[in-house]
């Protein structure tokens, strides 16, 4: 029941009568892929900040809460800024601020400050359009939607089963935790080595456990007749406002990428 919860409330703005919502998967997927691929190229904090305003639009216009928004790409943000984190101290350039760790001597400089945060922005910016993508589309259609834009099947099967298998690990991973909270007399507050050998039995036991309920769910479906093609009781047809909307899209996409770059300004004479 856990993960039926979990699965309805992934999808739950997917049903949701929005922009992106009434578009076809294929359309948005390629559009969107533009859009990830226009924002590696981007060398501008200016144009990240453009590309990701015009992808709060697109989050408002298919009636996405900002918070489910901002919240599902704040891990990815957390991630980018724990990668980009030295970048401030080992690009040469100005010196901002000078700071001594006992015979170290360390130094932030406006160059690394400047390439760490567009490194951020842009990993930022790809993981919103992302998921855009995945919060507006229903993954079964999505799936259909790779499939009719001709994928390889190799990928779309993986893609399949590892969304089905997140499913899998995570109710694993609850009732290996109910389990263990029934038979402990009291919460174990400081972590020791009984802790640690604990938690490594219960991976172990967890790798098995998914294994082998995985190899059980995969002979249910070739029982039922799977055999690697997706099907749907919906046909995919694309329609004169799918067209216009991928039409715009690219647009905005080409218009931000070609848009007059700003270069960081220091106001202490540094490099434009």
């Amino acid at each position: 029941m856990k993960t039926i919860g979990e699965s309805l409330h992934i999808e739950r703005y997917a049903s949701r009568l929005g922009l992106l919502q009434r578009i076809d998967p294929r359309i948005k997927l390629v559009g969107l892929t533009a859009l990830v691929i226009g924002t590696v190229l981007l060398q501008s904090l200016l144009q990240l900040l453009i590309m990701l305003g015009f992808l709060v639009g697109l989050a408002l216009a298919s009636r996405l809460p900002l918070r489910v928004f901002f919240g599902r790409t704040a891990m990815v943000l957390l991630f980018s800024v724990a990668i980009v984190l030295p970048l401030p101290f080992t690009t040469p350039g100005y010196a901002l601020y000078t700071f001594q760790i006992g015979p170290w001597l360390l130094w932030i400089t406006l160059e690394g400050v400047y390439k760490a945060a567009l490194l951020a922005m842009r990993v930022w910016v790809c993981g919103g359009a992302l998921s855009l993508l995945t919060l507006t589309t229903r993954f079964t259609t999505l799936l259909q939607g790779m499939e009719r834009l001709h994928l390889p099947r190799l990928f779309i099967q993986l893609t399949a089963m590892t969304y089905r298998y997140i499913f899998l690990f995570t109710d694993e991973v609850y009732r290996m935790g109910m389990a263990r909270e029934a038979r402990s007399v009291r919460k174990e507050r400081v972590v020791s080595f009984k802790t640690l050998r604990s938690l490594s039995s219960m991976i172990g036991t967890l790798f098995i456990r998914a294994f082998e309920r995985g190899e059980k769910v995969y002979q249910a479906m070739l029982a039922r007749g799977y055999s690697g093609k997706f099907r749907s009781l919906n046909e995919l047809n694309c329609r004169t406002r799918d067209w216009g909307f991928g039409i715009c899209l690219l647009t905005v996409a080409i218009l931000i990428y070609f848009a007059p770059i700003i270069s960081p300004v220091t106001i202490f004479g540094g490099w434009v």
